[in-house]
């Protein structure tokens, strides 16, 4: 009764005051109080990918080639995996190929010149329009650099050291990277 009381001794102002922190505070609380429990229970919070899954770890960095399913124990995360088999050049393009296992989405490779993975730059002289060819059933896949028409800002240079990246993506937001140098010599 004394909560009812105070209540009832408080000013028109202060009512409406209390009216509505009231409720905000309990909302907050009951928002808050499911946040905690979703996360200890393992649901899917704001920054997981819908159906549960969970993103590849951040710790992933060019050259890492690795499965998804070594940063989770095996009973809870499927098997992903990227690799790059074949990255050479074939007189005026560049050609890789590789396989993978999992339920693949998409597949993209990207020519660095310079240093390996992420000490390389990418470069723009190929065109981003051909796009990797997947082959679902084989489980295989091949992209091509090829130069891009008109104005590039950069050109291929004889000398230097060329890698490609290749990134996956896999159902449930599962996601790998492999990185491999170019073989042989780019067109003059």
């Amino acid at each position: 009764m004394r909560l009812v009381d105070w209540y009832l001794g408080l000013t028109l102002g202060q009512k409406i005051v209390v009216g509505v922190a009231v409720p905000a505070l309990v909302f907050v609380g009951a928002f808050l109080a499911s946040r905690i429990i979703l996360s200890v229970v393992g649901g899917g919070g704001a920054d997981e990918p819908p159906q549960g899954g969970r993103p590849a770890p951040a710790s992933l960095s060019p050259g890492a080639s690795t499965s998804a399913s070594a940063s989770a124990s095996a009973s809870s995360a499927p098997v992903v995996e990227l690799k790059i088999e074949r990255a050479r050049w074939e007189g005026d393009r560049g050609v890789v190929e590789g396989g993978w296992r999992g339920d693949l989405s998409s597949v993209h490779c990207d020519l660095l010149v310079g240093g390996k993975g992420s000490r390389g730059r990418a470069i723009d002289w190929w065109d981003r329009s051909v796009a990797a060819q997947e082959s679902f059933s084989d489980k295989t896949f091949s992209q091509e650099f090829v130069g891009a028409e008109g104005t590039v800002k950069d050109h291929i240079d004889q000398q230097a050291d060329y890698w490609v990246v290749c990134g996956a993506q896999f159902s449930e937001g599962w996601s790998t990277q492999d990185v491999a140098p170019m073989e042989g010599r780019p067109p003059g």
